[in-house]
Parts: structure tokens; C-alpha cells; sequence
């Protein structure tokens, strides 16, 4: 038999969590916004600012922005026990709207090559939609 912490890195050795706090920084408007820490000193931070405004183009806002980046750089792969039993979770509805920008924001992954249709009978999950703070949708997967 196996144990969970076989399955999932993360349980072998927990993410570090910030302490300090931070503070959001608009780089064009609210929706193009980054965060500094709060303790840095404020000539830091002018400083810093400065850099991120004057290299403001060098982000990537949407996927449609990062064309061209290569699978060696990252990829996200499913890392399974050769012991673990195939489980396919329960298909759950999603309303309309949520079902609408699942179908959009696929179209966008895909056509910029951030994902791949791939066929399984098992190891399945759903998508989760959550609001953001701006009330627009967020894909997660787990």
C-alpha cells in the first residue's frame, strides 16, 4: 500500500507563506496592478515602482500574451503512484454563465497552446469557477 504523502509533494514539505503584508501597486490601471511588500523603505519602493512602470510591457496580462512560451520552461504534469487506483469524480452542472466562461477561457488556453485535449476514462476533475474580487470568473482545476 501506498501513503498520501507518495502522491502529493506538497505534503512532504509544506509551501512557505509570506508574513509580511503588501500593498497593491497600479501599474496602468486597477486591472494591471502588482503588489510590494509593506516593509520595504519608500525610496525602495519609489525605486522599484519606477522599474516596473518603465518595463510595464514586459508582462504578460493574458495567456494571448505569452505565445511562443516553450514546455521546457513549464509544464504541468500528473503525478501518479503506479499503485493508485484511477478515480473519475462525478460530472457536476455548471449554470449557463459559468458554463459559458469555462467554454471561453478553453478556447483561449487552447488556441494559445497552454493546453491539450486529451481523452481519459478516469482521473478526471471538474473545473471550479470562483469570483474574483473585480466579479469577473476564475477557472481553477484541480
Amino acid at each position: 500500500m501506498f501513503a498520501l504523502v507518495d502522491l502529493d509533494p506538497q505534503m512532504v514539505e509544506p509551501r512557505l507563506e509570506g508574513e509580511e503584508e503588501l500593498r497593491q501597486v497600479p501599474l496602468l490601471d486597477e486591472e494591471h496592478s502588482t503588489c510590494i511588500g509593506t516593509t520595504i523603505v519608500a525610496a525602495e519602493t519609489e525605486l522599484i515602482h519606477k522599474a516596473l512602470k518603465k518595463n510595464v510591457d514586459l508582462f504578460a496580462w493574458t495567456t494571448s500574451n505569452m505565445l511562443g512560451v516553450s514546455s521546457d520552461i513549464i509544464t504541468h504534469k500528473l503525478s501518479v503512484n503506479k499503485e493508485a487506483r484511477p478515480v473519475a469524480q462525478k460530472k457536476c452542472k455548471l449554470g449557463k454563465e459559468k458554463r459559458l466562461e469555462v467554454k471561453e477561457e478553453a478556447e483561449k488556453l487552447l488556441s494559445v497552446g497552454f493546453i491539450r485535449e486529451s481523452r481519459y476514462t478516469t482521473w478526471l476533475v471538474n473545473v471550479v469557477m470562483v469570483t474574483k474580487a473585480n466579479g469577473k470568473w476564475k477557472m481553477c482545476m484541480g
